[in-house]
């Protein structure tokens, strides 16, 4: 076989990956989302739910505003802001004087815990804590009123340790708005699904419910208080605890409505990373389930109308896919002009992945952090300019201890106070 034959071979080869990749993901996808038959709708044991908040996200009232109205006979709210100045205060404490009915409570400050500024803050909500199943949810979660029956209703089988849920992205008003729902309803989405049905380890820290005693028995928040990803590494020790993890058939939506390239970016910038510390086989065949990616290798490949087609066809089905999954996950298609932007952000994404190959560190709320085994945090005093290569060059730079845990957000010192 010549070199030409063999490109030729190894190119067939990853277009028919990358096809039925696509195609195994959407259709897991719509199995995942169908009516489950058999779970108990008279399961409905009181839930804590945690929301950890920093700032004004999009949509944040309105988002705050649909755990007040959930359809549920009993279940504890609890907000955490880090500093009393933080603006969310403002909007949790309207929110409460109009739902006076509700147990909801905020709790401001955050002693010192990690360097996971999350985990920081579910540490201060846990002494208020007031039932067994408890609910980590994220400040940019929109949740409809049926949310908490159709997520603890998998709890009912005491074998199963945690649940998360799907989500789908909304509102975008932003070209990398449009970006970011496009990724999270198709190529994420699909991956979840498809992560479930193969029993592999998939949670997302927009979405977890467990029970605090199986919280407990894996070490609880102090087990993942310096990881960048504290959701999938639970999801790990919850599993090699003995117990199942369930992806929910409910999906919670995603507000993102005027993001912009630089969060697009540095968002997903740090997901591959994650991704390559904790699956990096998985990380690794990621480019094969690039269609924009495979299918413009092919048009450049070769000196034909049938190569350029073939890219187009690729282009054309990661749209398709990303407009029908959309549609399934929220009920309504994605406008055309934002379907563009499919193969754009694909291909935008793949120099992030050769990125995280090579490069180690993260920028995240103002702070840059060297990302080790388990997604563990290490503050980097590299000084900028100087590579990480010769940081680590030889006698170059003598050897010093280990400092103590650094804090994203600056924070109250004192004890966490509820109101």
């Amino acid at each position: 076989m010549t070199s030409y034959q063999t490109a030729d071979f190894l190119l067939v080869a990853a277009v028919v990956i990358a096809v039925t990749a696509t195609l195994s993901s959407t259709a897991c996808l719509f199995w995942v989302l169908r009516r489950r038959r058999g779970l108990p709708t008279d399961y409905t044991p009181p839930i804590t739910i945690f929301k950890p908040l920093k700032g004004l996200d999009e949509g944040l009232a309105q988002n705050l505003a649909s755990f007040f109205t959930l359809d549920y006979p009993a279940y504890q709210l609890i907000f955490c802001v880090a500093e009393a100045s933080d603006p969310a205060t403002n909007v949790v404490r309207k929110l409460m004087a109009e739902h006076p009915e509700r147990d909801a409570r905020l709790v401001v400050g955050c002693p010192p815990f990690g360097r996971n500024p999350k985990v920081e803050s579910l540490a201060a909500m846990e002494p208020f804590r007031r039932h067994e199943i408890l609910l980590i949810s994220d400040s940019n979660v929109h949740a409809r009123p049926d949310y908490l029956r159709e997520t603890v209703c998998h709890l009912a089988d005491p074998s199963v340790g945690l649940v998360t849920n799907l989500f789908v992205g909304v509102g975008e008003e932003h070209p990398a708005a449009a970006m970011e729902n496009l990724q999270i309803n198709g190529y994420i989405a699909g991956g979840m699904a498809l992560a479930s049905m193969l029993g592999v380890t998939c949670v997302v820290g927009k979405s977890m419910m467990l029970r605090a005693s199986v919280l407990q028995a894996i070490g609880g928040f102090a087990s993942v208080r310096n990881l960048l990803a504290e959701d999938q590494v639970i999801g790990m020790l919850v599993r090699k605890a003995g117990y199942s993890i369930r992806l929910s058939h409910h999906v919670i939506e995603n507000v993102n409505r005027r993001r912009g390239f630089t969060w697009f970016l540095n968002r997903h910038s740090r997901w591959f990373k994650i991704r390559r510390r904790l699956a990096l086989p998985a990380f690794a065949a990621e480019p094969l389930a690039n269609l924009a990616m495979i299918g413009l290798v092919w048009a450049c490949s070769a000196e034909s109308g049938f190569a350029w087609g073939g890219m187009l066809g690729l282009f054309g089905l990661e749209m398709v896919r990303d407009a029908v999954q959309t549609r399934r996950l929220r009920g309504t298609f994605p406008r055309v002009r934002d379907l563009i932007f499919s193969p754009i952000k694909d291909l935008m994404l793949l120099p992030l992945w050769f990125d995280a190959l090579l490069n180690n560190h993260v920028q995240w709320r103002g702070h840059r952090f060297y990302v080790g085994r388990l997604t563990r945090l290490t503050p980097d005093r590299t000084p900028r300019g100087r590579s990480e290569s010769s940081r680590r060059r030889g006698k170059a730079v003598a050897p010093r201890p280990e400092s103590p845990p650094a804090r994203l957000p600056s924070a109250d010192q004192d004890a966490p106070r509820a109101e």
